[in-house]
């Protein structure tokens, strides 16, 4: 069950820290201690870690944030809150034991490779002289070698099948090492280690890479802005930079934040951020992002997003946290080539029992198509996430990518997701001659001046362009779906969707009767009561967003199922949906969040794969009952962090690309797994009638896990750059809708 809990702001002694949002079995804090004192962050870290209800914890010291995910079954929440402050609090003053040295927070290791390449490629040189060449090398020594290459692989092995008492797929691959190199036939042993290790290497340097390039540009962001203030420019630490500045930016300069050009026009070069090498030109009214050079001109910049709010924020973020290893594919070749450990050893045993032929009888030993698949998938999935964060979209994992491409349908909601969020106050009605459109303005811009949500904000600014002056607000109580409750003066108020005056026992009939035409018209209705009067409705409208028609249109044209729900009536909600083509049987109007909820199951209890595109708190529910939820960067703190597709640039034709990227990505994952399983049962099938040689095994059988880790860089690249993606668009596009998605489980099965 979702809970939200308003950010609080706490100081105990002498640090403060935030709690930025919960869900159960996870909380966010903002320690702004982290920023500056990696000292501090490893005690905390170490801390946490103590912890027996910590399943995972996650210091991000760019931004000063902590992650806990923990067990629900192990801590009561008032507990667990306690905890957490005296944690922050003593970390300040304990000392590390000497085993818990501080660690480099996240930062992945420089890759050494002469430590990961060195043995393996010594054991393969000296196996090749020694047998090629026939140069009077001892067997002791390059035996030695060999062994000494694959001690790293061997010792995980072991330590697998002993300590965890779990039979990995590994063991096969050990014993064949084991057994050839004990036989004194080393040429084929080490080349099999070398090959293992280049195929992790190269996985590893991917991962590296994409961590690299974000944390040069997170670096090259600088430390300081220049910020206008009072006509003056200043310089300022740029972590103290605020949304709604001014920021300054000369030419040969990196843009330090995201924003709106205030004033000027500039070439931008955004090749860092994007890959696009052209420059681009941008003026007043446009966006850009930081992490961009200015190449000319200078931009008055008002900012609109700062650290880890960025684009290139969340993409560092993404590269530090993202799970890659957690694909359904991944998972059923794992679980396969496990179950198969017995049969295969039994099947080698059964061999060599009928033929006494060594090389027969360790053929099946080949049968490990887990590993090319363990490697190659998370390589596709890192190269997936790194691209697609360059192009504005961040996906959250590995199951994220596939579920994304297997979604058939796609549910919208409303308010500030297919409109722009930014409604406008029209009008005000009131329930009498007596009571005056001040008096219903006073109240509703009192009660909604402590809510974050569009329409509030709509409220309050309209109030504030009348000189309407608000009162304190004694009691305030946000019912999620409904409105407010609040006492201003002692008066019990309530501002908020009709549902909220039926539940409180407002009668509207006579209100209605008073303006028959006010439920027919285009715009959305916010009603105001006092003390169980009801003192008018405030009339706003709410655009569509300017690209929403066209990524409608994208997604209709991939054949997704196209649904809307809303909170308001359903005349505005049908206006909006036949605006975007979207069916009237497919709109939902007057939507709870508990019948989005409901919505969300239907479709799912039907056989649908349902993506649910929110970004407000009412929405954080249905977010977490869809097969994929998605959000908007601009969206709520819950919606955000509930979503597993984010859409940075709070552009709707970013989720058209983002489900574009994970199909391509997902259809080079079923080429890889082809690409390995197929050549790894023909050299089973071969070594065991035909004795094939052990060298050409292993060229055919791990090398084609190499050719897989390869093509698995494919979604690094643009699908117009890579003829791979052109001739497989071309063969099938005639043949395969967007549903057809392959399952794994029956080529699995087959296998």
């Amino acid at each position: 069950m979702l809970q939200a809990i308003q950010p609080e702001s706490i100081e105990e002694r002498s640090l403060e820290y935030e709690v930025i949002h919960t869900i159960e079995g996870r909380w966010r804090i903002r320690v702004p201690r982290l920023i500056d004192d990696s000292e501090y962050a490893s005690k905390l870290k170490w801390l946490f870690d103590t912890f027996e209800f910590a399943i995972y914890v996650r210091i991000n010291c760019l931004v000063g944030s902590l992650v806990l995910e923990y067990d629900v079954c192990a801590i009561a929440p008032t507990q667990l809150k306690e905890k957490i402050g005296t944690a922050i609090q003593q970390a300040y003053v304990i000392e590390l034991p000497v085993a818990a040295a501080p660690e480099q927070l996240d930062q992945r290791p420089e890759i050494d490779w002469v430590e990961r390449l060195g043995l393996p490629m010594l054991g393969l040189s000296l196996s090749l002289l020694a047998n090629q060449l026939a140069m009077p090398i001892p067997a002791i020594l390059v035996g030695g070698a060999v062994v000494a290459a694959a001690l790293p692989f061997l010792t995980r092995v072991f330590e697998t099948t002993v300590k965890e008492k779990r039979l990995d797929a590994d063991l096969l691959d050990a014993l064949w090492i084991s057994l050839y190199t004990a036989k004194g036939d080393f040429v084929a042993p080490a080349l099999m280690v070398s090959m293992i290790e280049s195929g992790e290497l190269l996985r590893d340097v991917t991962a590296s890479a994409s961590d690299r390039q974000a944390l040069d540009l997170v670096n090259s962001l600088g430390e300081y802005a220049l910020v206008e203030q009072d006509g003056e420019e200043r310089r300022v630490p740029l972590k103290e930079v605020q949304i709604g500045d001014r920021v300054v930016v000369y030419p040969g300069s990196i843009i330090p934040v995201s924003g709106r050009i205030l004033r000027g026009k500039a070439l931008i070069d955004e090749h860092k951020l994007t890959g696009e090498s052209t420059l681009v030109s941008r003026c007043e009214g446009q966006v850009v992002h930081a992490s961009t050079l200015l190449v000319e001109g200078k931009l008055c910049v008002l900012v609109k997003r700062v650290g880890d709010s960025t684009r290139i924020g969340v993409a560092f973020q993404l590269m530090q946290a993202a799970p890659v290893h957690d694909t359904r594919v991944e998972d059923y070749a794992s679980k396969l080539a496990n179950a198969a450990v017995l049969p295969t050893l039994g099947l080698s045993a059964l061999i060599f029992a009928v033929t006494r032929d060594f090389s027969r009888a360790v053929a099946p030993l080949h049968l490990d198509f887990s590993q090319g698949i363990r490697l190659s998938v998370p390589t596709t999935v890192i190269s997936a996430l790194s691209y697609a964060a360059r192009n504005g979209v961040y996906i959250r994992s590995g199951r994220a990518l596939e579920m994304l491409a297997r979604v058939d349908t796609i549910v919208f909601d409303k308010t500030g997701t297919l409109t722009q969020g930014n409604p406008a106050v029209v009008a005000i009605r009131t329930a009498s001659d007596r009571i005056d459109a001040d008096r219903v303005l006073t109240v509703a811009a009192s009660a909604e001046q402590t809510n974050t949500h569009p329409v509030a904000d709509a409220i309050v600014r309209y109030a504030e362009a009348n000189g309407i002056e608000r009162q304190k607000c004694e009691v305030w109580d946000y019912q999620i779906g409904l409105g407010i409750v609040a006492q201003i003066a002692g008066q019990r108020v309530l501002v908020g969707s009709d549902r909220l005056m039926r539940q409180e026992g407002i009668e509207l009939n006579a209100f209605h009767a008073r303006y028959p035409d006010i439920t027919s018209g285009n715009h959305s209705l916010v009603y105001v009561a006092q003390d169980s009067e009801l003192l008018g409705a405030i009339l706003y409208t709410d655009p569509v967003r300017p690209e929403s028609h066209s990524a409608v249109a994208a997604l209709k044209a991939q054949r997704l199922d196209i649904y809307t729900l809303s909170g308001d009536r359903q005349r505005v909600a049908n206006e909006v949906a036949e605006k975007l083509g979207i069916e009237p049987d497919n709109t939902y109007s007057s939507c709870s969040p508990l019948q989005k909820v409901e919505i969300v199951r239907q479709l799912r209890d039907s056989g649908c794969t349902v993506a649910f595109v929110g970004e407000g708190i009412n929405d954080a529910a249905a977010l977490a009952y869809a097969d994929v939820s998605i959000s908007i960067a601009s969206g709520s703190d819950i919606a955000r962090e509930t979503a597993d597709v984010l859409l940075l640039d709070d552009d709707l034709r970013g989720l058209t690309k983002a489900i574009e990227i994970a199909k391509r990505s997902m259809d080079i994952v079923y080429q890889n797994t082809a690409l390995v399983a197929i050549p790894n049962i023909g050299v089973v099938l071969a070594g065991i009638f035909f004795a094939l040689n052990p060298v050409l095994s292993v060229i055919i059988s791990n090398g084609s896990a190499l050719l897989a880790e390869l093509n698995a860089l494919r979604p690094l690249f643009d699908a117009e750059d890579d003829p791979i993606a052109k001739i497989s668009t071309a063969k099938f596009s005639n043949s395969n809708t967007s549903n057809d998605i392959p399952d794994f489980s029956p080529l699995m099965a087959t296998v």
